[in-house]
């Protein structure tokens, strides 16, 4: 009905070789709708881009860890004891810096931890990640372990 009223509107004011080129085009009533349906998507899509983002970073800590471990076990054969394992057997941080990686160890038991730093600093599910000596796996956020761990 509208397009009818505006092709007869400009059938009367434009000659014939200007209505080709007034009827082309959009309408800003069609801009709009098709803005606000890109807002929706936009709104809808990007807490789920940025969840896997921080999902995918989780590997960092874990590959992190498991690495690290496997370090603070050699040390412990080569000197008997956990206790002289520092950061400086591996590394300060995860190999894509999104951990900051520290130890506790004692003679016989150390604990490893991978605190998140930078854009990871986000993730509340599964916040700081940690491994003992008998492998035990454990998170410091809301989530459970075995979803962070994965």
């Amino acid at each position: 009905m509208v397009t009818a009223f505006r092709r007869m509107a400009v059938e009367t004011i434009l000659p014939a070789a200007d209505r080709r080129l007034s009827v082309s085009g959009f309408t800003l009533i069609e801009m709009v709708v098709a803005l606000a349906i890109v807002a929706i998507l936009v709104v809808v899509a990007l807490p789920s881009y940025e969840e896997q983002l921080l999902q995918g970073r989780r590997s960092d800590a874990t590959t992190a860890l498991v690495t690290f471990a496997q370090r603070v076990e050699r040390h412990f054969l080569e000197s008997g004891s956990y206790s002289g394992a520092t950061t400086t057997i591996y590394r300060d941080n995860s190999d894509r810096g999104y951990y900051t990686l520290s130890i506790t160890a004692t003679d016989n038991s150390y604990q490893l931890q991978a605190s998140p730093t930078g854009a990871q600093l986000q993730d509340l599910r599964c916040n700081s990640f940690t491994l003992n000596e008998r492998g035990e796996r454990g998170i410091t956020g809301s989530a459970s372990g075995a979803e962070c761990w994965q």
